[in-house]
């Protein structure tokens, strides 16, 4: 990782891992389960007023989020294919970017509309900034099947595949063991 990771840069991962996990496959919860819900996350994550989504838009990024959580399992060395990740690509597609000058002076690249489409767009800004920082590859998502729960693994060698060690990384663990003791 870069050492000029910063705060926009983690901001930009915070906003990421948020996302994802705005679906819990353990506890199968959904916090973006309707136009409402996901309305009021995106004012809550951005703080920029959004219009509510019509379903097909709801739809879609819900899509885009699981693709997303896929795009994390292979940061992880789960294998993502072209089906996984099209939900990615069409918002990618889809999105326009606006540039303009911060107040020290810094060129700035942000989402064209303010719409959920804008929304879409942050989400692709905020990878292609942890790209750039080369901290990309340290937004993960549980290798857990049931989990999937996204995180940023701060080991030094980007060696961490579960969200805990205490959960899931045990779990795996007593898993192996098991079949062990059953093939012996």
């Amino acid at each position: 990782m870069s050492n000029s990771f910063n705060k926009a840069d983690q901001a930009a991962a915070d906003l990421l891992i948020a996302f994802v996990n705005t679906r819990d496959l353990e506890e199968g919860t959904e916090e973006i389960g309707d136009s409402e819900g996901l309305r009021h996350w995106v004012e809550e994550q951005t703080g920029e007023y959004l219009p509510v989504p019509d379903e097909e838009a709801h739809a879609r990024v819900l899509a885009l989020r699981e693709s997303l959580r896929a795009f994390l399992c292979a940061n992880n060395g789960v294998a993502a294919g072209g089906r996984e990740l099209a939900a990615l690509r069409e918002a990618a597609e889809r999105s326009r970017y606006r540039s303009s000058f911060g107040p020290r002076g810094e060129l700035t690249l942000g989402p064209a509309r303010s719409d959920l489409s804008g929304f879409e767009a942050r989400l692709l800004l905020s990878i292609e900034r942890l790209q750039a920082q080369g901290a990309w590859p340290r937004l993960k998502a549980c290798t857990d099947e049931g989990c999937q729960w996204a995180f940023f693994d701060t080991t030094r060698n980007r060696s961490r595949t579960w969200c805990s060690m205490k959960e899931c990384g045990n779990k795996e663990k007593t898993r192996r063991y098991r079949r062990r003791q059953g093939a012996g």
